[in-house]
């Protein structure tokens, strides 16, 4: 697609300068192809420059997504967008809230994508967005176990 793209970009402006545009300015047709070819070929190299850029664009519904999400160290999560779910680090589950029960979470816009979340400490959570569900680390005052 790139390379039908480029092609595009260099022969439509060379054959409406070459045949269209210049043939009233200029007489010689050597120079009219001439300055024609020089401008489809500066057209060309900007198609196909935008065209690497646009292949080599990170993913993601903003153009951009997380490029480095990592839990490093033991029971450690890290989550680069926004989590709803319960998540635990410890070594009871944490329960699910009920929808009747439970109040309802504020609402919040869907964050933007993070350059970098990591969880590097036991049992740490890193979130890279908004949060709305239970979190739990294991570290209850009450706890049988740290």
């Amino acid at each position: 697609m790139a390379g039908l793209t480029t092609f595009v970009a260099f022969a439509v402006p060379v054959w409406l300068c070459a045949a269209v545009v210049l043939p009233s300015l200029l007489k010689d047709p050597a120079i009219r192809w001439a300055l024609a070819s020089a401008l489809g070929t500066v057209m060309a190299s900007l198609a196909a420059v935008w065209g690497h850029g646009f292949a080599t664009r990170a993913e993601g519904t903003t153009g951009r997504s997380a490029s480095s999400v990592q839990a490093t160290a033991e029971r450690a999560v890290a989550i680069g967008r926004d989590n709803q779910g319960p998540v635990s680090t410890g070594d009871a589950q944490v329960p699910a809230q009920s929808p009747a029960v439970a109040p309802a979470a504020p609402q919040h816009p869907a964050s933007s994508p993070v350059d970098a979340v990591t969880a590097s400490g036991n049992r740490s959570i890193a979130i890279g967005g908004n949060n709305s569900g239970p979190l739990s680390t294991g570290d209850q005052p009450d706890s049988p176990r740290p």
